[in-house]
């Protein structure tokens, strides 16, 4: 799926539609039957609306308590009809009433757990059509790539990864980010698209992500660009180490749990990022930084015991 363009494209993403589970982003085409995790409300094979998957299970539940209700009713017609006295009919009667109330009872208090089996029981059987049906939406990605229609390329393959979250999805996804120009108002992820390994497609995507949005590089991304140094010196160069372990300022836990990845490029800080770590060290004078505090005291005398912004840090 490898795209090679001359310039970034310019595009607006939508907005990122959040479900609380997985499985409610699954939804089926209500004439061909196929699964689908995008948020088109439309089957792109055949133009019918989809129907979600909670109304689909809702749909079969409710089918399911409707035909149970027949059968009981059934039951207690032919109890009542086959009565052989007035007195065993007004028994069957009751007995009915009263089988017919309990079952209502117990239904509501199940209800929930009955629900979700329900759903277990269809995602099982229909496991197959599921993936088939992915597999037809990444197939409709791969077109919108091609085709360079990164934004509808990118929202799908945002969908589909927000329901399988493999390697494979996320560099997909990384790519076509690769390919766009990223902007701060944009709706970025950085650690959901952390793959398993190195990947040089998600390095580059990191660091244009690191100048946008120093928030997004959290503690897992942080420890991802230390467990693979070596690879991405010899392909991104000394200094995106040196602009990640600045990153790991944002945060007096990050310092601590960074701070022989943060010493071994402390001369190398822009002045900003250090005098931020100067004032951290410094107002949090109970904590042990162990060396780190040592060599930034070192560092300041030698490099900024002259400049005013350090004169309070200047012992």
């Amino acid at each position: 799926m490898k795209v090679i363009r001359l310039a970034k494209q310019a595009v607006q993403l939508s907005k990122k539609k959040r479900t609380k589970y997985r499985f409610q982003k699954l939804k089926m085409c209500k004439k061909c039957n196929r699964y689908s995790v995008l948020g088109d409300e439309k089957c792109q094979n055949c133009g019918s609306d989809f129907i979600g998957i909670e109304t689909l299970v809702k749909s079969i539940f409710k089918n399911r308590l409707f035909t149970e209700a027949i059968w009981i009713l059934m039951f207690v017609c032919v109890g009542i009809l086959a009565a052989p006295t007035v007195k065993m009919l007004y028994y069957s009667l009751i007995a009915g009433v009263v089988f017919v109330i309990g079952y209502v009872i117990l239904t509501s208090i199940f209800m929930k757990s009955e629900y979700f089996m329900q759903l277990k029981k269809l995602l099982r059987i229909d496991l197959r059509k599921i993936a088939a049906g992915i597999q037809y939406d990444s197939e409709l990605a791969k077109e919108d790539v091609h085709a360079e229609r990164l934004a509808p390329a990118y929202e799908k393959l945002r969908d589909i990864g927000d329901f399988i979250a493999s390697d494979q999805v996320k560099i997909r996804r990384i790519m076509v980010l690769n390919e766009i120009v990223l902007r701060s108002d944009m709706e970025l992820e950085l650690e959901p698209l952390i793959p398993s390994s190195y990947d040089s497609n998600f390095v580059k995507y990191a660091l244009e992500v690191l100048k946008i949005n120093r928030t997004l590089f959290t503690k897992k991304c942080i420890a991802y660009f230390i467990k693979y140094r070596e690879a991405i010196v010899s392909d991104f160069g000394m200094d995106s180490l040196i602009s990640v372990a600045g990153s790991a300022l944002r945060m007096k836990l990050y310092i601590l749990e960074f701070s022989e990845f943060i010493e071994e490029f402390l001369e190398y800080f822009p002045k900003d990022r250090f005098l931020r770590l100067c004032s951290i060290i410094y107002s949090n004078p109970e904590v042990d930084w162990g060396s780190l505090e040592e060599k930034t005291k070192r560092l300041v005398m030698v490099k900024y015991h002259y400049d005013p912004d350090f004169k309070q840090f200047v012992s």
